[in-house]
Order: structure tokens, then C-alpha cells, then sequence
């Protein structure tokens, strides 16, 4: 053989290689990284609205896509980029045209719970009902044989529950392994359900019962209430989106001229919830040039260990958020209790 064929066929097999790795991680890994810090004044309007912030309100986001090659490099350089099992991100064997619809059901709940909380805390008489709706048990999961797809849970150890961020979060609160009541309407019936829970896939210390779930909801606002989410989804903007709706219709600046961003789940009743993929959030708001990051209190500490120049304030629903605001409008003014 010649020097030239044994070179040929070392390239082949190095590309070969190279093909099979590639194709290896794309189809079991998922790259986590930074994504936009979006300015919610070009995103939400409000009917009767000003737009009349000198500071702005920003929503952050992350960015995710199949890993390649060279992800588990980046990864490794990089504080803030993230390589996952794909069953992290996406529940194993699901479709990805049918987990990203899920999604945006999630950011389209999001926006009418936030329109809803706003609208309230300005005195305003809202209509909003909800249900949870199960859109798929996971093999292998602890819910197969007693829930189903199409099952409307109603309750969370006797707590009734209205959106589908609040069962997550009422589930997520124990122990992974310990027991959780569901109370489901299957039909016409109410079934009650207890389930052993595992770890949820992106938060080994929150627990999951191994469901996805999407949110059905019809709402009578008495404002016209418009977001446009761009391409972000899932419901971690729901408390900027209310800070936002709020703003436009409080005749004071609560963004104190200041640039603050900051990420949530919010419920019907104010309730901030955790979200994910906290540090590649910090890490856009820095970026952008944020100077406060509000965030639910159980991210905190994960908060504050990503963030190296903007100042972390966590907060625990949307009165905690709106007393966040007013310190930062001591911290402008200079006046006491700062």
C-alpha cells in the first residue's frame, strides 16, 4: 500500500470517528448557554399604557441546540455554557414538535397569569379560570398505570391547584421519594392518586412525579393585555412580564430610570416560582447591562454565585418584588433604608 492510500484511509477513518461522535452527542446531549435579554417595553402593550420608563424592565432567556464536536470543549471553558443529558431538557422519547408546543402553551399562561396578577394589584375585577391539564406520562416514570393523558389534576395533597406552574411547584417541594396526593377529574370522576416521587430531571433536589403538563385557560381581562414572546418560551417570565404590564400602567417610573432584569413563574395569587438555567440568565442580564436581577428565592444562591457586577434581590411574589423596586428607588434617591 502506498503512503498516499495509508493517508486516505487514516483520513476517512478520522472523519468517520469524528461523524460518529458528532452524531453521538447531537442525539444525547443538549448545550445550555446564555440567550437575548429582551426589552418587554417592545414586547408588551397595554390598552390605556404609557411606555414612559427611562430605565427598562428585561427578560432573560437561554439558548439550547443539539451539541456537536466541539460542545463538551466549550463547555468546559465556559462558566456559563452547559452540557446536558437531552433527557433534561426534553422528556426521553418525545417529539420535539410536541414538547415545544407544551412550551409555548407554558409562555401563553404565563402571559394571561401575569396580565391577571398586574390587573389585580391595580384594583381592577379579574376572570380567570384554569385547569392543568396531563399531556403525557413518561415511560418508565412513577405515574404509569394510574394517571393518564387527558387527566385534569385538580389537587395537590388536597390543595387545589389552578395552573400547571403551581402543581409543578406544589409537587416540587418535597423530598424526591416522598409521597404526594393527586386528585385528578378523569371524565366525570375525581380519582385520587398517591404517587412515590423521583428527582425531577433538571433539579435532583426538587421531586417529580413524571408527567408533562399544559395549562387551559379562559380569562376575562378588563384591559387588553398584548405580548409578543418572540421566539422565548415556557413560563419563567412570568413575573417581568407583571412588572412590565404594571409599569406602563402606574403613573410612576418603577424602574427608577434603572436597568433591572430578572426571571420568575408567577401563579394566580402572586406566588413566584423557581425557574432553570439560572446562571446563563445572570449572565445575559450582565451583558445587557443590568444592574438588579430580581429572582425567586430558591434560586438565589445560584444567582449570586453567577453574578459578578449586578446586585441580586430575591423575592417571593409580587409584593416582595414591587418592595424590591422601591429599594432600588431608595439606592437612586439616597434616601434612608437604603
Amino acid at each position: 500500500m502506498t503512503g498516499r492510500k495509508r493517508l486516505a484511509l487514516a483520513l476517512i477513518g478520522t472523519l468517520l470517528v469524528t461523524a460518529g461522535a458528532h452524531g453521538y452527542l447531537a442525539r444525547n446531549y443538549v448545550v445550555i448557554a446564555p440567550g437575548p435579554a429582551e426589552n418587554l417595553s417592545g414586547m408588551v402593550s397595554v390598552e390605556g399604557g404609557v411606555r414612559d420608563a427611562k430605565g427598562a424592565f428585561l427578560l432573560t432567556a437561554v439558548t439550547s441546540h443539539p451539541a456537536g464536536i466541539l460542545s463538551p470543549i466549550v463547555a468546559g471553558m465556559s462558566p456559563v455554557v452547559d452540557l446536558v443529558p437531552r433527557g433534561r431538557e426534553i422528556p426521553p422519547g418525545m417529539d420535539m414538535k410536541r414538547y415545544l408546543k407544551i412550551m409555548e402553551s407554558m409562555m401563553r399562561e404565563s402571559e394571561l397569569v401575569a396580565g391577571a396578577v398586574a390587573l389585580r394589584k391595580l384594583g381592577y375585577r379579574v376572570h380567570v379560570e384554569a385547569v392543568v391539564k396531563i399531556e403525557e406520562v413518561l415511560k418508565g416514570g412513577p405515574s404509569v398505570g394510574l394517571l393518564q393523558e387527558g387527566d385534569v389534576i385538580v389537587a395537590v395533597d388536597g390543595r387545589p391547584v389552578k395552573t400547571a406552574d403551581e402543581a409543578v411547584k406544589r409537587i416540587g417541594e418535597r423530598r424526591p421519594g416522598a409521597q404526594v396526593d393527586l386528585s385528578v377529574r378523569r371524565g366525570t370522576r375525581v380519582e385520587s392518586f398517591t404517587i412515590r416521587t423521583v428527582p425531577h430531571p433538571e433539579d435532583r433536589t426538587r421531586a417529580a412525579v413524571g408527567i408533562l403538563v399544559s395549562p387551559s385557560i379562559t380569562h376575562e381581562l378588563p384591559v387588553r393585555v398584548s405580548i409578543n414572546p418572540h421566539e422565548i418560551k415556557g413560563s419563567s417570565a412570568g413575573l417581568m412580564f407583571a412588572l412590565e404590564i404594571l409599569d406602563q400602567l402606574d403613573p410612576r417610573d418603577l424602574t427608577s430610570g434603572q436597568v433591572i432584569a430578572g426571571t420568575g413563574t408567577i401563579s394566580l395569587d402572586g406566588v413566584v416560582g423557581p425557574i432553570g438555567g439560572v446562571k446563563q440568565k445572570v449572565a445575559c442580564a450582565e451583558r445587557a447591562g443590568a444592574r438588579y436581577f430580581l429572582v425567586p428565592s430558591e434560586n438565589e444562591y445560584a444567582a449570586r454565585m453567577a453574578a459578578t457586577t449586578m446586585k441580586v434581590m430575591p423575592v417571593d411574589d409580587i409584593d416582595a418584588a414591587l418592595r424590591a423596586l422601591d429599594e432600588i428607588a431608595r439606592r437612586k434617591n439616597g434616601t434612608p433604608g437604603e
